[in-house]
């Protein structure tokens, strides 16, 4: 939360009266938690909250704020056992489609 929070500070001190985006990456686990992962939700809950803030304090100068929320991004910090687990209960989506919506709201 800290280094979103000192990025969209220093955005924000370069796009003051050109106006511009910031886009921020939280997850779907700000609204759905799972078990035994209260430091990582809430820091993604956090995300969203300074993600409103934000937007709320750009809208006068033209900055555009937002957040994508990806659900089950394959990775490699995830275990094989827990990519199996996750494979057959909930699914995956691809980086490549998280990283095209965030292209997708730059160019809005």
């Amino acid at each position: 939360v800290l280094g979103s929070f000192l990025c969209a500070r220093e955005a924000f001190k370069l796009m003051r009266g050109a106006g511009g985006r910031i886009i921020n990456v939280g997850s779907i686990s700000a609204t759905a938690p799972r078990p035994n992962s209260a430091p990582y939700t809430t820091s993604k809950f956090a995300i969203d909250g300074l993600t409103r803030s934000l937007a709320l304090d750009g809208r006068s100068l033209g900055i555009a704020v937002g957040v994508v929320h990806p659900g089950n991004v394959r990775s490699d910090i995830l275990s094989p056992e827990e990519v199996a687990r996750r494979e057959e209960h909930e699914g995956f989506i691809n980086a490549d489609d998280v990283a095209e919506c965030v292209l997708t709201m730059a160019k809005l």
